[in-house]
């Protein structure tokens, strides 16, 4: 889904990096739709051998971009949130 507006992309596996939404007319392949952005981390980058980019909602040409897929990413922090709790509860 595009970061700004949410309409759905379709199309091959991955936008292009100058490929824009057909909804809001903004850049597909930025950091804020990348599957490895997390703003709480350096750089807002899960990865950790990415170097700044510039600003996460402007175009950029990555190659490690991945468009999020919502799916997978709702189990990811439903995992997060379980191993957590684990260490929690079994921390010495």
């Amino acid at each position: 889904k595009c970061f700004k507006c949410g309409t759905p992309w379709v199309g091959r596996a991955q936008p292009r990096p100058r490929q824009i939404c057909t909804g809001c007319g903004a850049y597909l392949h930025t950091c804020v739709n990348c599957h490895h952005f997390d703003d709480t981390v350096t750089n807002s980058c899960k990865l950790p051998d990415t170097e700044y980019i510039g600003p996460r909602d402007m175009i950029n040409y990555c190659d490690r971009y991945e468009m999020v897929h919502t799916g997978l990413k709702a189990i990811e922090a439903r995992a997060e949130r379980a191993r957590n709790c684990w260490e929690q509860l079994f921390r010495k």
